[in-house]
């Protein structure tokens, strides 16, 4: 395969340079209490994004009134303090994967670089504790902060407008097909699919490389000498 030739590389954060899964059974659980049997989990997940990644929140107790209030439910004691658990759960599990410093800190030296994510501001705010997002990012795009949600193409236009590059100059890396690739792609950049667990092993996504781990993008990327 050839390499892709670029002026500036986007990461996606959640279960791309992060670690999140286990917020997948947190809103499996989340969706349990709340006695919202009736949607998919995909469905469930959509809603969330919508009521609680568009707006930054004062504390969580305001983002977990604003989520409930979404989906048209009370915000009973019981129900707050099973959200309360549940979320503070997945904050303290969220972590980097090993490659991530190491990786980010190299592809800077080369190319300009942004982070496009669906992000509450809580996740984004504790990762950040221990980890300096500026010193790896030209650019720090949050839905929280502007709006806007992947794979809203409108999102990735920001990015590339405030490094200056054109969105064929420009390639995305992330670990989600509907959120990372179609948006990007409809941005008009080039696409990158990090599919850590070979969950699209013997398939050929439409995009223009995958690779398995963060190690792998000077792999499919030309890296300046």
């Amino acid at each position: 395969m050839k390499k892709l030739k670029v002026k500036a590389v986007f990461f996606d954060l959640w279960n791309t340079i992060a670690f999140t899964d286990v917020k997948k059974d947190v809103f499996r659980e989340m969706q349990v209490r709340m006695g919202l049997n009736e949607l998919t989990p995909d469905q469930f997940l959509h809603e969330c994004e919508n009521a609680i990644m568009l707006q930054e929140f004062e504390s969580l107790q305001h983002m977990y009134s604003r989520l409930l209030s979404h989906f048209s439910l009370n915000s009973g004691e019981i129900l707050l303090g099973d959200l309360d658990f549940l979320w503070s759960h997945s904050l303290k599990k969220d972590k980097f994967f090993p490659e991530t410093k190491t990786v980010l800190a190299k592809t800077r030296k080369h190319f300009k670089t942004a982070l496009v994510s669906n992000c509450e501001n809580f996740g984004f705010k504790y990762l950040s504790k221990e980890f300096d997002f500026s010193k790896y990012f030209n650019e720090i795009i949050l839905s929280c902060d502007v709006g806007l949600l992947k794979p809203n193409p409108k999102i990735f236009y920001l990015p590339l407008k405030k490094l200056k590059v054109k969105p064929f100059e420009a390639v995305m890396v992330g670990d989600s097909m509907r959120t990372d690739m179609i948006g990007a792609k409809r941005a008009g950049l080039k696409t990158i699919l990090l599919d850590r667990k070979n969950k699209f092993k013997g398939k050929k996504p439409e995009v223009d490389a995958v690779i398995h781990s963060l190690n792998e993008l000077n792999k499919v990327i030309e890296f300046k000498k």
